[in-house]
């Protein structure tokens, strides 16, 4: 990335205007937005955060299979999970979004080998300094869309050998082939055609319609009963 920037600097395609435009200090002010209780936005954000949760057990569970050659531990994925939330309950706290387990994460750890807490520590600290200096986030997103494309055609192709490499771990038995084939492309599929779903009330089509994860897990745990 930082060879693919400074190449893109020499070329000119690197703008700098939101660095100039950005403040230099900004606080993050808690409860900014103010706090209300909606029941339907509590409803559809619990079953987000469910669909959450499943995708969070995959990338836990490729993580530990990619930078640790093992499987993930009952222990870990509870934590990865409790942790997640607890991030985006103190995010929200601040004005800022809900977070979530990033399957790029998988990529860059099975290509790197790197899964030290300490290295997570450094990347939070770079990501607090973003939020306090707004100069410092401004730069980073002044990244051109090439040069992080050229990156994360590794990281995905990185996080689809990881998830091969799991699934091979048992024997691909005819039952076996049928049942991931099946719930991958029914994953895939719904997501990849627009308004297959539009006949279905709209709290289907927010937690069917936006992840394959959902759909594929559903449908490999009704197959294999």
């Amino acid at each position: 990335i930082i060879v693919g920037y400074i190449i893109s600097m020499i070329m000119g395609r690197v703008d700098f205007t939101a660095i100039s435009t950005a403040a230099w200090i900004q606080v993050p002010t808690p409860f900014h937005f103010g706090i209300k209780f909606i029941p339907s936005a509590i409803a559809s954000i619990s079953v987000i955060y469910i669909v959450n949760s499943v995708e969070a057990v995959g990338d836990l569970s490729a993580i530990t299979e990619g930078g640790l050659s093992r499987d993930a531990k009952d222990t870990e994925i509870s934590g990865g999970i409790i942790g997640s939330g607890v991030a985006s309950v103190l995010g929200v706290l601040f004005g800022g979004l809900p977070t979530a387990t990033y399957s790029q994460n998988v990529g860059i750890v099975a290509m790197t080998k790197v899964i030290s807490k300490f290295v997570v520590m450094i990347a939070a600290l770079f990501m607090l300094i973003a939020g306090f200096i707004p100069k410092f986030g401004a730069l980073i997103t002044t990244i051109p869309q090439s040069v992080l494309g050229g990156a994360t055609i590794i990281v995905f192709a990185m996080i689809t050998m990881t998830g091969i490499k799991i699934i091979i771990k048992d024997e691909l038995s005819s039952r076996n082939m049928s049942i991931v084939g099946l719930s991958v492309a029914l994953g895939m599929g719904v997501t990849q055609v627009p308004g297959v779903l539009d006949a279905f009330p709209s709290g289907v089509n927010m937690v069917f319609g936006t992840s394959p994860v959902v759909i594929t897990t559903i449908s490999v745990i009704l197959l294999n009963l």
